[in-house]
């Protein structure tokens, strides 16, 4: 069976199954207790009790380092909940039970760090630029995320959840990168298949006044619009306007900025919990596995550039 104490002594191993050094577990894991002790003050010690908490049957999971390596290990390789349960010797329907717990715990912890990528309706801009003054310089990288799901057996979610690019059932986000360093800046909600790229950034109501401010794009943001925000688009060579060769070499330029957000969405997609077929039924578990797996993407970036 997994225990912290067992892998901690194989460092390689640590780092292949749960996507994280030691290191960086150690960091994480401070925040990951406040969410802990957050979660339990909110669902045990605030209510009337007759019996103190800690009573009841006890888990194999029993200390901190322990549950954040299980949540670990399953958002990196994605295992089925009856072989996440024999890793840690107790039944599916217990793993099940500590996924559905832990994930959100994860994601808070993730906020505590100041890792997970800004979120909600009506986002300004402006306060990302406060975070990263460098992005008046570099800009910033806009682009898709597809994953795979099962493909539904109700013939509306059939259709909703289609995507022609990708000939397969999948669900859609837009994250927003930092083209220095490769973090994921924010992420939109999760949408469906049929939902075009520029829609889903259109209905974040995403703000911005800065006119100094660039975002680079490719052909599937056409007629993206955000405030004072300068969008750059390659041109496309057509039959009655060939691309003359500044044109070329600015296509060149700005490929070689887009290229980052397909490196940080590489990065996000180690966790095989958003590239593999998603087959969760849960609502709202998909949305929480790619802001947690944007956190973790992030909160890699951080440690290892600095070191």
């Amino acid at each position: 069976m997994f225990s912290f104490e067992k892998l901690s002594k194989r460092p390689k191993t640590f780092c292949r199954l749960t996507g994280l050094t030691l290191v960086e577990f150690s960091d994480l894991l401070d925040k990951f207790n406040s969410s802990w002790q957050v979660y339990i003050n909110r669902k045990f010690l605030s209510k009337e009790r007759k019996r103190a908490y800690g009573g009841g049957r006890h888990t194999r999971l029993l200390s901190l380092e322990d549950k954040l390596l299980f949540i670990l290990i399953y958002t990196r390789i994605y295992p089925l909940l009856f072989v996440q349960g024999l890793f840690f010797g107790f039944e599916d329907s217990r793993a099940c039970e500590w996924v559905s717990r832990l994930l959100p715990i994860l994601d808070q912890a993730c906020g505590f760090a100041h890792v997970r990528p800004r979120r909600g309706n009506g986002r300004s801009l402006e306060e990302i630029l406060e975070e990263f003054p460098e992005l008046v310089e570099l800009g910033i990288t806009i682009d898709g995320v597809e994953r795979a799901k099962r493909r539904p057996k109700n013939p509306e979610s059939q259709k909703r959840e289609y995507s022609g690019k990708k000939k397969r059932h999948v669900k859609k986000n837009v994250v927003i990168a930092n083209p220095q360093n490769r973090r994921i800046l924010f992420l939109s909600k999760t949408r469906d298949g049929t939902v075009h790229d520029k829609k889903i950034i259109d209905e974040e109501g995403l703000t911005c006044k800065d006119p100094r401010l660039k975002a680079c794009v490719d052909s599937g943001f056409l007629g993206l619009s955000i405030g004072n925000l300068k969008v750059v688009m390659p041109k496309k060579n057509t039959k009655l306007h060939k691309l003359s060769d500044s044109d070329k070499e600015q296509n060149r330029a700005i490929s070689s900025s887009r290229v980052v957000v397909e490196h940080a969405i590489a990065g996000v997609k180690i966790n095989r919990s958003v590239q593999d077929v998603y087959r969760n039924m849960t609502e709202g578990f998909d949305d929480l596995l790619m802001s947690v797996a944007c956190g973790l993407h992030n909160l890699r970036v951080a440690h290892r550039q600095n070191a």
